[in-house]
């Protein structure tokens, strides 16, 4: 079945998809986007996604109205026509098609691109195990809240850490030695039955999974703090675990080469 993408207007086969060389996403990482992905042929907290994407959208001041019905329908179909049982989407709103310069340009309108992928399965064993990560600084910028596609950074913390070995890196505060997320995915700790997560704020994206774990863990009677997670608490948690879109939940093991809790998924996670 073939991936699928959405540019310049129209759908067309994921290998011959092409967008122009003058794209401020290209010169300036001068864009916003989302990831979604379907379960039974649904996507997943679409809503929470669109909300998510007009936050970023204002926040780097690209003026594009999110018109709901008109990205739900494209999504839809987008996901008929590359015909896969679960897909994963990506849709990413840049700001214009102009000459380079660093100053807005004006008289121009966003550029819309959406891809249509086969949803990726995380294998049962990698679950049954767990993840191993490391520690990294975070030198990022100041607006990690906004969802723009300036994610260098982030890359070269996933690669620092399969280069040793692990499956992911785990941005802190080397001030405070406080947490903040990992490459793609937000961090919670379990002390006993009581949960707690990095508190909202700008060095951090709040995710769309993070919020309704968040929710569903206090559906369920559980004892979860929204506030700031030292480091020293992450390596002595009981649980630590990622959330994200397409981490779903997955426990981390070790941090640093250091046991968490018995070196194995908790029974939280496995909740």
């Amino acid at each position: 079945m073939p991936d699928m993408a959405y540019v310049n207007g129209e759908f067309v086969p994921l290998a011959e998809a092409r967008i122009s060389v003058n794209d401020r996403g290209v010169y300036f990482a001068d864009a916003v986007y989302e990831v979604c992905i379907t379960y039974g042929g649904k996507v997943f907290l679409l809503n929470e996604h669109f909300d998510r994407l007009e936050r970023s959208l204002r926040g780097v001041r690209i003026n594009y109205a999110v018109d709901r019905q008109f990205l739900a329908d494209l999504l839809y179909e987008g996901i008929r026509r590359s015909g896969y049982q679960e897909t994963l989407i990506y849709l990413q709103v840049g700001r214009a098609i102009a000459q380079r310069d660093r100053q807005f340009p004006d008289k121009t309108k966003p550029t819309l691109m959406l891809t249509f992928r086969e949803k990726p399965r995380i294998a049962p064993d990698k679950r049954e195990r767990g993840l191993e990560a490391i520690l990294v600084p975070d030198e990022r910028w100041g607006h990690c809240h906004y969802k723009t596609t300036m994610l260098l950074p982030n890359v070269l913390a996933y690669q620092k850490a399969l280069d040793s070995g692990k499956d992911d890196a785990i941005f802190y505060d080397s001030q405070t030695r406080t947490v903040r997320e990992a490459t793609a995915a937000n961090v919670f700790i379990a002390q006993g039955d009581r949960l707690a997560t990095p508190e909202e704020n700008a060095k951090m994206l709040s995710g769309t999974v993070r919020r309704y774990v968040i929710d569903l863990a206090r559906q369920n009677g559980l004892e979860l703090d929204e506030r700031p997670v030292a480091v020293d608490e992450l390596l002595a948690a009981d649980e630590v675990f990622l959330t994200g879109t397409t981490t779903e939940v997955m426990a981390v093991v070790r941090v640093d080469d250091r046991p968490i809790g018995k070196g194995a998924p908790g029974a939280l996670t496995r909740r």
